[in-house]
């Protein structure tokens, strides 16, 4: 199943420009971070901001499918991509699982580099100016100003 954009409505000053529903399938990580990236260029936004961006929707995805869904297809992960007239981007990425401590996400070090896994949260921290969480860790709002 392809990620489909869905129209969404105003909420607080925010406007959503896309909302994806994708089954949880590593191979569909690439196409809706593709989504959002077009999403971001027909917004004009800035390419530096906009592959910091993508970088953070893709290490979002992947520890959604990964954790969130333990790579179980029938599972869904929820991508949803929305703007303000400032131009400040909401990325939230939600996942059905039962979330994780992210107060102790690890930091990577130097002896961990060539590890597979292990930097997503942190790498999400560096890309986006404001991450939280909410549900246990199973729902990541990343904004983008």
């Amino acid at each position: 199943m392809s990620p489909t954009p869905t129209p969404g409505a105003n909420h607080s000053g925010l406007r959503r420009q896309l909302s994806l529903a994708i089954p949880a399938d590593a191979e569909q990580i690439a196409q809706a971070t593709d989504a959002v990236l077009a999403c971001l260029a027909n917004l004009k936004v800035e390419e530096e901001k906009s592959m910091a961006i993508g970088l953070a929707v893709q290490e979002a995805l992947a520890n959604a499918v990964t954790h969130g869904c333990q790579n179980d297809a029938s599972k869904m992960v929820h991508c949803e991509l929305s703007c303000d007239e400032d131009g400040h981007i909401l990325i939230v990425v939600t996942d059905p699982g039962p979330g994780f401590d992210f107060s102790a996400a690890p930091k990577p070090v130097v002896q961990d580099v060539y590890n597979d896994h292990g930097r997503g949260v942190f790498l999400i921290r560096q890309l986006m100016d404001e991450v939280s969480f909410e549900r246990g860790g199973s729902i990541i709002q990343m904004w983008k100003f």
